[in-house]
């Protein structure tokens, strides 16, 4: 059993879940593939929305564009391009993506550091 339990939390370690068990309900199917990570978030679509543009202007990003209809946001942040996409699933789940590219070379681990920074602010 020991074993199992073991492996199970290896496989989040390495497959880039560990934030599930992090923000217990605040984000579910949390995902880190190529240049993105995104996750539902519990939020309605103008919180998250506002709390994206809020949190890219903390971190000192040039907001290239912005389109709220379309839930996105292009920015450059620290020589990365970001491209954040807000999907409604329902009123109160939406779907977040980070996308993060230098010089054209996806950078996950960047994605996945804005998307997080973005959820912590939510909670």
């Amino acid at each position: 059993m020991k074993k199992i339990i073991s492996l199970a939390l290896s496989l989040l370690l390495i497959t880039g879940c560990i934030p599930v068990l992090i923000g217990v309900g605040l984000v579910t199917g949390y995902s880190l593939s190529g240049s993105t990570a995104s996750g539902n978030v519990n939020a309605e679509y103008r919180v998250l929305w506002d709390l994206c543009l809020d949190g890219l202007e903390t971190m000192e990003a040039e907001i290239l564009t912005s389109n709220e209809s379309r839930g996105v946001i292009k920015a450059k942040l620290s020589e990365h391009r970001i491209v954040l996409k807000i999907n409604s699933i329902s009123m109160e789940t939406q779907r977040l993506k980070v996308s993060a590219r230098q010089l054209l070379m996806p950078k996950a681990q960047f994605a996945q550091k804005i998307f997080l920074k973005l959820i912590s602010d939510l909670q």
